[in-house]
């Protein structure tokens, strides 16, 4: 009996994770896997991430492939309900690893791998992921990753079937030193990564508080109906307001502090911008934030 039991416990462990995941469709043709906006855990099996994809008559093209090889699995058994049709491209938005790690998956089947410069620079084949220290070994089991078949400098454009993608790099650091967005021009969606989140605190550990509020602007001027983020369930304009609210707040706050004198091991107690405190995530990142930002605007000219 007590085999029997050890038995069924192993057997459970040894199931991929379930992430239930359903495509909810943002505008025609366009679906998207909405993720919890909260921290990588076990428990959630890196699905705190928004992945997407677009429907053509050739194939789909995947924004985001998401945190690990199972994940991507199911993502596609969901797709394949909408329309039985291969991927045919995977468009990275950015190098951190929530965003990417379904791509062995996806590369299995046939699908081209697309990102950015600074993927190509940080990512090797053989290292250790965040992702891989947090979630369990069943749960990133086949998790693999791989090069990129194409890489993006700063622009490119991209037609599958009937459908056309501008694939941009809008500034040379904001989230990170390579985040691109991806604009479908005849259905005005806008595909913008981690350059903005909603329903959480946006992080700074790789990127700039001035380059993301230019990042701001610039994903205004593109006049999009639907803004796809990262992190975070809404996808209409209003998604642009809190963030840029935020950054503004945290560019004043730390700019007062130098200001003011104020040194780097005081600026977190001094600048909490608790008006933001009920937003997710905001005890985890915005001392980090505050820190990273003072670290940039210390030697920071405003252009004339």
């Amino acid at each position: 009996m007590k085999s029997m039991i050890a038995l069924c416990l192993t057997t459970l462990a040894l199931q991929a994770f379930e992430y239930n995941l359903v495509p909810k469709e943002v505008a025609k043709g366009v679906h998207c896997f909405f993720g919890s906006p909260e921290e990588i855990t076990k428990e959630n099996g890196g699905n705190m991430v928004n992945t997407c994809f677009v429907t053509t008559k050739e194939g789909f093209i995947v924004i985001d492939s998401g945190p690990t090889y199972s994940y991507a699995k199911q993502a596609y058994s969901a797709m394949k309900n909408i329309a039985n049709l291969p991927v045919k491209y995977v468009i990275d938005t950015h190098d951190h690893d929530d965003h990417w790690l379904g791509n062995g998956f996806y590369k299995e089947q046939g699908a081209l791998l697309i990102g950015s410069r600074t993927y190509e620079q940080n990512v090797q084949v053989d290292m250790p992921t965040r992702m891989e220290k947090i979630v369990t070994k069943e749960t990133f089991a086949k998790t693999k990753i791989f090069k990129l078949d194409t890489v993006i400098a700063s622009e490119n454009n991209l037609t599958l079937g009937d459908t056309q993608l501008q694939i941009q790099q809008l500034v040379d650091q904001a989230h990170t030193k390579g985040d691109l967005v991806v604009y479908l021009p005849q259905r005005k969606v806008l595909f913008v990564g981690d350059l903005v989140f909603n329903d959480r605190i946006t992080s700074l550990r790789d990127g700039s508080v001035i380059g993301s509020l230019k990042a701001m602007e610039m994903i205004e001027a593109f006049g999009a109906d639907t803004i796809i983020t990262g992190h975070g369930y809404a996808t209409d304009k209003s998604v642009l307001k809190l963030q840029k609210e935020y950054l503004l707040a945290l560019k004043e706050g730390v700019q007062d502090a130098l200001d003011n004198d104020i040194s780097i091991n005081e600026v977190t107690k001094r600048v909490k911008l608790e008006q933001f405190k009920d937003m997710n995530l905001y005890k985890e990142l915005n001392s980090r934030n505050v820190f990273e930002a003072y670290r940039e605007l210390e030697f920071y000219e405003e252009e004339e």
